[in-house]
C-alpha cells in the first residue's frame, strides 16, 4: 500500500497490502473491482480477506496520518472523529445491538513513515439504494423496511447516541438483517465522545437537518446568530433524516421545500401524516416511540 494525494492507494503487489492481528496474515483488495481506488471525505475503505478461511470483511482506514507532527485543528478533529467511530462501534458490539453493523478489530498501520488508524467488520450484501433499484417491492415490505431501520437507531438513541448521518448508503443488509452502518458522525448525548464541530457541516447534502443546516450557516467566527437558531443536532435531527429516509423508501425521491399531501404518491394518510411530522422545521418532532406506534398502527391495514 502507498499514500499519495491524501489517499491511501493499493500496490500493484498484492503481498504489499496485507495487514496481520492475531496471527493471521489478511490480504486487502478492492471493494469494487470495476473501479480500484477508494476515495472518501475522511476515510478508504476496502475489502480484507483471510486466506486462511475465505471469510471477507470490510476494512475502513482513516487517511490521516497520526504521526504528522503539527496537525492542524481540523484534521486533528477528524482523527479525534475516526476514534469517536470505533469506540462507538466497540460499545454496539459490547451492548450487542443486532441491528448496528459488527465490529471485529481496529489497530494501526505504517505506510511508509506515516500510520494510520483503522477498524474492521462485517460486510455486507448489499446497501438500500442498490436493494431498491434492483427489487420491487410492496407497499407492505417498504413499511416493514422503515420498521427496521427505525429498529436500528431506536437501538442507538436507547444508548444515548445520535447517528447524524442517516442516508441509503448506510443502511445495509447483513445475512438477512438490515443494519444501521457509518458511524463516523455519531454524537453521544452525555458527550462521551464530543469533538469540537462548531461550524462544520454535519451530515450528508440533501439529508441534512435544519438545524445541521443552522449549524454550518451560523456557528463560527464572525457568525453572530443573531436570531439564535438551533444549532444543536440531537436525536429529533436523526428523526428528521429517517423522515426523508422513509419517503425515499415508499417512492423514490426524497422530500425538499414546502411539501403538500400531492407530493406524496402513497394512498395512505396515516403513513403520510407520520413522516410529514417527522421533517417538521422545528424540533417539534415525533419521538422515535412515537413513530413506532404509529407504524404499528398499520400493521393491520398491511396485513401484518
Amino acid at each position: 500500500m502507498y499514500y499519495n494525494y491524501g489517499n491511501i492507494h493499493l500496490s500493484k503487489k498484492e503481498f504489499k497490502n496485507t495487514i496481520q492481528y492475531d496471527n493471521v496474515d489478511y490480504l486487502i483488495t478492492p471493494l469494487n473491482e470495476q473501479k480500484k481506488g477508494s476515495k472518501g471525505g475522511n476515510s478508504n475503505v476496502f475489502k480484507l480477506l483471510n486466506p486462511q478461511t475465505d471469510d471477507e470483511f470490510i476494512i475502513k482506514f482513516s487517511k490521516y496520518n497520526v504521526n504528522k507532527p503539527n496537525n492542524p485543528e481540523n484534521i486533528i478533529s477528524r482523527i479525534a472523529r475516526f476514534s469517536r467511530e470505533v469506540e462507538a462501534l466497540k460499545l454496539s458490539d459490547d451492548l450487542e445491538l443486532d441491528n448496528i453493523i459488527q465490529f471485529y478489530f481496529d489497530d494501526y498501520k505504517d505506510i511508509g513513515s506515516s500510520r494510520f488508524h483503522f477498524y474492521v467488520m462485517e460486510k455486507a450484501d448489499y446497501d438500500l439504494t442498490q436493494y431498491l433499484d434492483e427489487n420491487d417491492i410492496t407497499n407492505q415490505q417498504r413499511l416493514l423496511l422503515c420498521t427496521d431501520i427505525l429498529n436500528g437507531i431506536k437501538q442507538l438513541h436507547d444508548n444515548d447516541i445520535y447517528h447524524r448521518d442517516i442516508k441509503p448508503d448506510n443502511i445495509l443488509f447483513v445475512n438477512k438483517t438490515w443494519k444501521i452502518g457509518d458511524l463516523g458522525l455519531i454524537e453521544n448525548r452525555n458527550s462521551e465522545f464530543h469533538i469540537k464541530e462548531i461550524g462544520e457541516k454535519i451530515g450528508p447534502i440533501g439529508w441534512l437537518s435544519p438545524e445541521a443546516t443552522n449549524k454550518y450557516l451560523n456557528e463560527g467566527e464572525g457568525k453572530a446568530n443573531v436570531f439564535g437558531f438551533d444549532c444543536n443536532i440531537d436525536k429529533f435531527s436523526d428523526v428528521f433524516q429517517l423522515g426523508k429516509l422513509f419517503w425515499y423508501i415508499f417512492q423514490g425521491n426524497i422530500p425538499l421545500g414546502q411539501i403538500e399531501r400531492g407530493d406524496f404518491k402513497l394512498t395512505d394518510d396515516e403513513i403520510y401524516d407520520i413522516i410529514f411530522e417527522m421533517l417538521r422545521h422545528s424540533k417539534n418532532r415525533p419521538t422515535i416511540e412515537d413513530i413506532e406506534e404509529g407504524f404499528k398502527s398499520r400493521y393491520s391495514f398491511y396485513g401484518l
